[in-house]
């Protein structure tokens, strides 16, 4: 496995981490911070928020498997044919 090859497999894990902790904090803003501001709770925007959330959450965690399991298992540990 190339140098850059693992360089790029390992700024994506990093994109999608950094991505996940993003929404991670929207999060935490919808539930503590816009309380002060007035938000008022209604299963008629939490249902569909809640969702969204999980979905993409699952999408990154599944995406940060996929990226590191496809690309680094086998290539990392053979030698290079040249």
């Amino acid at each position: 496995m190339s140098t850059a090859r693992l360089a790029l497999v390992i700024v994506g894990d990093a994109m999608l981490v950094s991505a996940l902790i993003l929404i991670l904090q929207i999060d935490k803003l919808v539930n503590n911070t816009l309380y002060d501001y007035g938000l008022i709770f209604s299963n008629d925007w939490a249902q569909p928020y809640w969702l969204m959330l999980r979905l993409c959450l699952a999408f990154i965690v599944i995406a940060i498997l996929l990226v590191t399991l496809v690309e680094l298992p086998y290539p990392l540990f053979e030698k290079e044919h040249k």
